[in-house]
């Protein structure tokens, strides 16, 4: 099972990894990564679509999926490391 979903999320078109603050619940991009071809996105290309803050996951989602072109349903977000004042999340964009 781990395998399938491992394969599935190299084909999302895009991987943006973001740092929620516990403090204030806002979330912020770190980067945007663009599987099509194999490049970060600038500060300046994130900040032209509207994906640099977040109020929640909910917005996140919405946001990422709406700004990106992506397709909601397919859309996957899981959290990684943590520490006290900060988690980090990836978000998988499909089209």
């Amino acid at each position: 099972m781990a395998e399938v979903r491992r394969k599935m999320l190299h084909k999302a078109k895009l991987v943006v990894r973001v740092m929620s603050d516990k403090i204030t619940g806002k979330i912020r991009t770190v980067s945007i990564f663009d599987n099509r071809t194999q490049k970060y996105w600038s500060e300046e290309q994130i900040g032209k679509r509207g994906c640099e803050w977040f109020l929640d996951l909910n917005d996140l989602k919405e946001t990422l999926n709406w700004n990106l072109n992506g397709d909601a349903s397919k859309y996957q977000f899981a959290w990684g490391k943590s520490s006290k004042k900060e988690s980090e999340g990836v978000a998988y964009i499909f089209n």
